[in-house]
């Protein structure tokens, strides 16, 4: 299992079954409260993807260890059974036979070309199409193959064409092809999948309710009633969670992993995830866009006090772009300690030098560094903040905290973003989300500089963005880890970005409860069909 640490609290006693508390019902709190759709393929909440496979199933699943696991797909494509061509154009999927969608009517290769067709339509509201502007063509030889014509080898296609890193999984034409676009469409409040459960009722703003699917094909769950109970308060979820109102809180905010450990009979875990926290330069500002000032920076953060101030146990410090158990983790890169005198050295070295009272000038400024935050969109992000500034005083660097909420600070540039306009100097961000696939030149890549991509740290090195394009061209997953070593390497010489902790997701959940066993890379309901209440 991928799964990390299980950890049982004070107590590991039988609790009393709440009002839910059956074989037939689990209730759940958690995710990112009201989702603005049940449609993935439209909808901007963070975690609606993740709780969309409950019914809506991909062509391929990722397993809790990371691996690929064939779902719609009766296997996973690769160049030994055929599925990947030698050239790396080509890719097929074969469908299982008899698939179903959850009122009768059969699953076929002609719902893939759709769902396709639907991301690729202009006139639908989806957030990105990273994957899929990789793909010329799509065609259904027959009902249970699809074949995908690549413009050229794009290694991480699998992990994103109708699977984990691209949005949705398979959405049924028979219901939606006669709609001009997907926006605002009754199935975003009713979604029809194929998954193991089927949404029967969203009552906004309290519940939505689904119920085992007997069609799926790998047979009914075990469970006969899901309900997500709709809670965007953290403190009111732990709240219910001590009253036995829901019997599971997934991906509790960190701040709270101390009050549900003080919560007995509960059955606390973590999971190690591939999202990371780190904060990130503006490598064209004149200050830290010096190597020796970010380096300064990075050794001055104690990140082991910070990671347990702000996570509770819930984060790993790392320094790469990979976590450590993934194939493309290179384990020999040095660690970043640290080291506030070597801090000190640092900032002397590049000619700031210290004054009687601590601070640092170099030709009469000031060393200040501005630290960007949301603490709107990131629990937490005042903390983070508050801990670096004071690290980084320690060796007389000036931070000023500079907040904005979420939707301004992530906004284009021509929305006056600071981040992806460079109007900025440091920043504090988490979630950078990999899936199962490690490719991140998305966010590193010379060519994805702002306007044109997400590079806002404005990074541009050669060996590493070589290496970023060699991956993206070959499936040999042996060429494809020492590529990914020289971007790693790279990132830790050139420091456009700090490392501070890989995410470990806490979920909480009755002992009743069996089979919960999260995706690092996938979602957490990817074995759903497999749950049990004892």
């Amino acid at each position: 299992m991928f799964m990390a640490v299980i950890a049982c609290t004070a107590s590991c006693s039988q609790p009393s079954l709440g009002p839910h508390g059956s074989s037939r019902t689990l209730t759940f709190t958690g995710l990112a409260g009201e989702p603005d759709s049940l449609n993935p393929l439209v909808s901007t909440s963070s975690d609606l993807y993740d709780f969309s496979h409950l019914y809506i199933s991909p062509l391929l699943e990722v397993d809790d260890r990371g691996r690929f696991i064939p779902e719609l797909a009766n296997q996973v494509p690769t160049t030994a059974n055929g599925g990947i061509s030698k050239d790396g154009l080509t890719i097929t999927y074969h469908l299982r036979p008899r698939l179903k969608w959850q009122d009768g009517d059969s699953l076929t290769s002609h719902d893939v070309l759709f769902t396709y067709r639907a991301m690729m339509n202009p006139r639908n509201n989806v957030p990105t199409r990273t994957g899929y502007d990789h793909i010329a063509s799509v065609t259904t030889p027959n009902a249970l193959t699809v074949v995908l014509h690549l413009a050229k080898p794009f290694s991480p296609i699998l992990a994103y064409f109708e699977t984990a890193q691209g949005i949705t999984g398979v959405l049924p034409a028979h219901v939606l092809e006669h709609y001009a676009d997907l926006n605002r469409i009754p199935f975003n409040v009713m979604p029809l999948g194929s998954g193991p459960y089927r949404v029967v009722e969203w009552q906004h703003g309290d519940h939505v309710t689904l119920t085992a699917n007997p069609l799926y094909w790998r047979g009914k769950p075990h469970i006969d009633r899901i309900v997500y109970k709709i809670v965007p308060d953290h403190n009111t979820q732990v709240q219910e969670l001590k009253t036995r109102e829901v019997d599971a809180y997934f991906n509790i905010d960190p701040q709270l992993v101390p009050d549900v450990r003080n919560i007995s009979g509960l059955i606390l875990t973590f999971t190690p995830i591939v999202d990371f926290h780190y904060l990130h330069f503006n490598l064209r500002d004149p200050i830290v866009g010096d190597v020796r000032v970010r380096r300064a920076i990075a050794l001055a953060v104690d990140r082991s006090k910070l990671v347990l101030a702000a996570t509770h146990g819930a984060g790993i410090a790392v320094d790469g772009d990979q976590p450590p158990l993934s194939w493309a983790y290179d384990a020999t890169l040095p660690h970043l300690q640290y080291d506030p005198d070597a801090a000190r050295r640092l900032l002397d070295a590049a000619g700031w030098r210290a004054t009687a009272n601590g601070e640092r000038m170099k030709s009469h400024t000031h060393l200040t560094v501005q630290l960007a935050i949301s603490p709107t969109g990131v629990g937490g992000s005042r903390l983070v903040a508050t801990v670096v500034q004071q690290d980084l005083r320690a060796v007389g660097v000036d931070v000023q905290i500079k907040e904005y909420p979420a939707s301004l600070l992530w906004a284009p540039a021509r929305s006056g973003g600071p981040l992806m306009s460079g109007h900025y100097q440091m920043a504090y961000r988490a979630w950078w989300v990999l899936g199962p696939d490690p490719d991140d030149s998305w966010n590193l890549a010379c060519d994805q500089i702002p306007p044109a991509g997400q590079n806002m740290y404005f990074w541009c090195n050669a060996r590493a963005d070589a290496a970023m394009h060699d991956a993206l061209t070959t499936f040999v997953i042996e060429r494809r880890k020492q590529d990914y070593a020289v971007v790693q390497r790279e990132l830790v010489r050139d420091l456009p970005l700090v490392m501070l902790w890989q995410v470990r997701r806490p979920d909480v959940y009755t002992p009743r409860l069996k089979g919960v066993s999260p995706s690092p890379g996938g979602s957490t309901f990817w074995n759903a069909w497999s749950w049990k209440l004892n």
